[in-house]
């Protein structure tokens, strides 16, 4: 067997995760490949299917009737359209196909919370207009820094950092009032608290509040509710 294959993880992928989008001839098709193939050690394999099918699934009919030439042919086209399977080549002794085990089709096995927090690190909440938004559902429709409620005119995606320095993370980005964006400019975000707490914006309770958010943004603990 394959050193690389955890036997039960891939049982349980494919129960959960492969089988449901599968009908009875297709899970049928494709364990047989992976008998013949992965399990083994093998990356690609010949079979020839016309001969196969009688080990591989009883029809629907009479007791003991094999699937049928069509019906194999069918499932591998299918296997190979939603990317379990792929075909090489027809050969005079086969179907030579690579497998594809559930762990390496995309969109497949969900992303495990260790994978989805290194995704949203990787996530661009300044350039793309979706993650945009995201920004501004997480703080509420309100500026980061004056806590006045944004409107769709004057709200602005905000680089707390100046850029290269921070990038386009969820922790470096804010949503804004342009009057608190353009007051800012470059400088520090503590200095526009400060000067917003100086000239009667923000409550001492505020003050204190929009430092420690400032803290929490910096340390990835504001994530943007990004959909799985």
């Amino acid at each position: 067997m394959d050193d690389q294959i955890n036997m039960r993880e891939f049982l349980i992928q494919f129960q959960d995760y492969v089988a449901p989008r599968l009908d009875t001839y297709e899970q049928a098709v494709y364990l047989y490949i992976f008998r013949h193939s992965r399990l083994i050690g093998l990356d690609e394999v010949t079979l020839g299917f016309q001969s196969a099918r009688y080990k591989i699934a009883s029809g629907t009919g009479a007791k003991g009737h094999a699937i049928s030439q069509k019906s194999i042919y069918s499932r591998l086209d299918s296997l190979v359209k939603k990317g379990l399977l792929e075909r090489i080549a027809t050969l005079h002794s086969g179907t030579r196909v690579r497998l594809r085990l559930p762990s390496e089709v995309a969109g497949v096995v969900p992303a495990s919370p260790s994978e989805a927090a290194i995704s949203l690190e990787q996530m661009d909440f300044f350039s793309v207009p979706e993650n945009r938004s995201l920004i501004v559902a997480r703080e509420q429709s309100k500026c980061f820094y004056c806590l006045r409620t944004l409107k769709p005119e004057s709200c602005v995606i905000e680089h707390v950092n100046s850029r290269p320095e921070g990038g386009n993370s969820y922790r470096n980005v804010v949503a804004a009032c342009r009057q608190c964006n353009n007051r800012k400019g470059p400088g520090a975000a503590e200095d526009l608290l400060r000067t917003l707490y100086r000239d009667g914006f923000l409550a001492d309770s505020e003050f204190e509040g929009r430092l420690s958010h400032l803290q929490q943004l910096a340390a990835g603990l504001l994530r943007p509710a990004v959909a799985p």
